[in-house]
């Protein structure tokens, strides 16, 4: 969404089978929580990071006809057909105009962390959502994804990616800040969910990871940061059909923005 953050044109087919992984994986828990907030028909919705564009299609069923979705990415190469209640617009959170106070129900997944300017991007969106309309923001806490335990050298090219020491721009444990933030923008009615699951290789729970890595490993061995055979070595063990790991936690935290 900001400097940094983007896929080079050789590795677009590789991140669109990621994207799909990630939402094949996350679609089902973000969408319960869409429904245990009460999104309503005739709603205005805004999706910002929407990827392959599956969550504003799930609000736009939910908003039906006479509702909206806004559904916004500063990169619109993996965004899928929408219905006609869905506008779809190239948008950069950072520098992009939002109108203030517009839509009813705002979210974000994985979006944040990836953004230098993130906190003022979250004033952003509390912003956008009218006053007495529900925000929504996803994102992760990668440690103990990071630590647990693994065979070299796979362990160590996923700790670099786990805690971002690979992307310095990123935070991988800005779910962790979330709830201070809801706190202090004023929201009301906050509320957290946390969910972590098991991952494996060639499944979606861990494919969206594993193809992550495979994006990075010629990077590393272009750098001499590490050989082709150990890279080799490490694909081998990444997608080791007996391995099963842990998922990141992944924080949700919505709340209400005041009418007063």
């Amino acid at each position: 969404m900001s400097s940094g953050y983007g896929t080079p044109d050789e590795e677009v087919e590789t991140e669109a089978r990621r994207l799909q992984a990630l939402t094949d994986t996350r679609d089902r828990r973000t969408l319960r929580i869409v429904d245990r907030l009460g999104v309503e028909p005739g709603w205005t919705c805004l999706e910002v990071g929407a990827g392959t564009g599956s969550i504003s299609r799930g609000l736009a069923e939910r908003v039906g006809p006479g509702g909206a979705v806004w559904s916004v990415d500063k990169d619109l190469r993996f965004h899928q057909e929408a219905p006609p209640n869905v506008v779809v617009r190239e948008l950069d959170l950072v520098t992009g105009d939002l109108p203030s106070g517009a839509f009813d129900f705002v979210h974000a997944r994985a979006v944040l962390q990836h953004i230098p300017e993130r906190g003022a991007v979250l004033e952003r969106l509390a912003d956008a959502t009218k006053p007495g309309g529900r925000l929504l923001v996803e994102d992760g806490d990668m440690r103990a994804f990071a630590e647990q335990p693994l065979p070299e050298p796979f362990r160590t090219v996923h700790r670099m990616l786990a805690l971002g020491t690979v992307t310095p721009w990123r935070d991988p444990h800005f779910g962790t800040q979330l709830l201070d933030g809801f706190s202090r923008l004023g929201f009301e009615d906050i509320g957290l969910d946390g969910a972590a699951g098991p991952m494996r290789a060639n499944l979606p729970s861990g494919e969206w990871w594993f193809l992550a890595l495979d994006r990075l490993l010629p990077r590393l061995v272009e750098s001499a940061a590490m050989t082709e055979g150990d890279a080799a070595l490490c694909r081998r063990q990444m997608r080791d059909p007996g391995r099963l790991m842990l998922g990141p936690l992944m924080l949700a935290v919505w709340g209400r923005r005041p009418k007063g």
